[in-house]
């Protein structure tokens, strides 16, 4: 049990050094001083099971994360962009309901996260196992299959990354 607010205290540390890329004796004070802080307050959030950490193929599934939604928000901004500057495209905004396959509260926060970053998009509500998504434009053909193959493409990476 304490092994995750130690490892929580060392990676904080050193994420602390990366952001102030300094290694003075103040820097390691103050960064010494916020990670005991996140440590206390945050540690019994952090993984139950170290060993989560040192699996190789969670880090490497952070890379085709990160691009992918790098290219959903370019793709959603030159979607609105196109929308504003041809206003006659038209909008069908609705609120959809999707079940979610991520399990861990860190998954589903950074999924929600994604989504509302994306333009476009917003997370109304996380209940259960089932997220309401805002969409400004959804097909009438098939709103349900649409928004579910978009979310379970994130969903698929962070399953690998957080469950």
């Amino acid at each position: 049990m304490r092994r995750r607010y130690i490892v929580l205290f060392f990676l904080a540390l050193l994420f602390w050094m990366l952001l102030t890329w300094s290694v003075s004796i103040d820097s390691l004070i103050a960064g010494t001083v916020v990670a005991v802080l996140t440590s206390v307050f945050f540690g019994k959030y952090f993984y139950t099971s170290i060993y989560k950490l040192i699996q190789f193929r969670r880090f490497v599934m952070v890379i085709p994360f990160l691009a992918y939604f790098i290219w959903q928000c370019i793709m959603a901004n030159i979607d609105i962009a196109w929308r504003i500057i041809r206003p006659k495209i038209s909008i069908r905004p609705a609120i959809i309901k999707v079940p979610l396959l991520v399990q861990t509260d860190l998954g589903r926060a950074i999924l929600s996260c994604a989504l509302s970053m994306t333009p476009g998009t917003i997370v109304i509500d996380i209940k259960d196992d089932i997220m309401y998504v805002h969409w400004i434009y959804v097909d009438d053909k098939d709103p349900d299959s649409y928004t579910t193959k978009r979310i379970r493409q994130f969903e698929k990476y962070l399953i690998t990354i957080f469950d």
